[in-house]
């Protein structure tokens, strides 16, 4: 949470900062003055932040002139999931830029963790350090095997429609989420993306890497990448093709009796 004692000094000190009472600008060196005393003051009362009624955050701004006679402003705001964190957001740009705190907002690393299990019935979201109890209190049936090598099965990959299999992998006292999924992209024609998740934030999933290998039949497919972490989710790396992807006529190649089965290994860099 955003400490009064520690923004005010920064106040005091910036003659020019002026208050941005929502989104709008106070003009003048008296309003200036006017409107620091009122940031102060909502300081002073709510304890934590400088908010507006809904949730929005209130910008404090020290304007500068540019070339062109334009201005620029730069602004601290408190991000709605950053604040949980102690973190002050600061952002050098004109007002009218002030819109990007909404597209910072949807990836910052500070807003709550969704359940990573692909589908959207689980609506459950809470902190990091939540979602393994929440996944073995509420996906009992996910296995989760222990090793940097093992063989991720899919049984009766050719079950009609979407189908999703997870599966869990513990090492580097670290939890990965293994998903292969199946999508119907028009009559007739289907697709497997497989990808592997970090239970963990997106710099701690820059430390490892990992590979997928299909073997069989004197043939051999493999993908290696960066896992993602699951603030980024499954269908962020499909929509990217950040993963393996492979067709119906590859799957049977590797099946046996219906069943894939994936080598994962995780490594760290």
């Amino acid at each position: 949470m955003l400490c009064p004692a520690s923004c005010l000094p920064l106040l005091r000190e910036l003659a020019h900062w002026r208050c941005l009472l929502g989104w709008h600008r106070q003009h003048g060196v008296g309003s200036s003055a006017t409107a620091v005393g009122t940031a102060s003051a909502g300081l002073q009362q709510q304890g934590s932040e400088v908010g507006l009624g809904g949730g929005a955050s209130r910008p404090v701004c020290h304007t500068k002139p540019q070339p062109g006679n334009r201005e620029s402003v730069g602004c601290l705001y408190s991000c709605a999931q950053c604040s949980l964190g102690g973190v002050l957001i600061a952002m050098d740009t004109a007002p009218w830029a002030l819109d990007e705190k909404p597209e910072h907002e949807e990836v910052c690393e500070f807003r709550p963790y969704t359940c990573p299990c692909p589908g959207a019935t689980c609506k459950w979201h809470g902190s990091l350090e939540a979602v393994m109890p929440h996944l073995m209190h509420a996906h009992k049936s996910i296995t989760t095997l222990q090793g940097e090598d093992i063989v991720f099965l899919a049984t009766d990959i050719n079950l009609p429609g979407a189908v999703d299999w997870v599966m869990m992998q513990s090492c580097f006292s670290h939890h990965f989420m293994l998903v292969l999924e199946k999508q119907e992209k028009y009559e007739g024609h289907q697709q497997f993306f497989a990808v592997v998740l970090l239970i963990g934030t997106r710099k701690q999933a820059e430390n490892f890497a990992y590979r997928l290998e299909l073997n069989g039949n004197r043939r051999r497919l493999t993908w290696e990448a960066t896992p993602r972490s699951i603030h980024d989710g499954v269908a962020a790396a499909i929509l990217n093709s950040d993963c393996l992807v492979f067709d119906t006529s590859i799957a049977h190649l590797f099946a046996d009796n219906g069943n894939l089965g994936i080598n994962v290994t995780i490594s760290m860099c």
